[in-house]
């Protein structure tokens, strides 16, 4: 059964970009890289700039609330879906 709590979204999200991370070539990872840079300079001239001490603080924490665990999950549905729109020439690694 698919865990949609913030905690287990967060699970999946992890699996999932950490394998699309490790299957992708350098090109793929700086073109999401690119497009993440991109899509997050279009949301701070609409809405205002997000402090960067916050994501970090996120990062370094030992244990996630519920709604953290949401929002870091939430950011790895986006670098997910930058990594799906990227094209990558190099074929993937065999599956084993």
């Amino acid at each position: 059964m698919l865990d949609l709590t913030p905690y287990g979204r967060l699970a999946q999200l992890s699996t999932l970009t950490d394998r699309m991370i490790r299957d992708a070539s350098k090109e793929a990872v700086v073109a999401a890289a690119r497009m993440l840079a991109i899509h997050l300079g279009l949301y701070q001239r609409r809405f205002g700039a997000i402090p960067l001490d916050e994501a970090i603080d996120l990062l370094q924490t030992r244990g996630l609330t519920e709604e953290q665990a949401g929002q870091v999950a939430d950011g790895l549905e986006i670098l997910a879906m930058a990594f799906a729109s990227v094209e990558d020439d190099e074929p993937a690694p065999p599956v084993q």
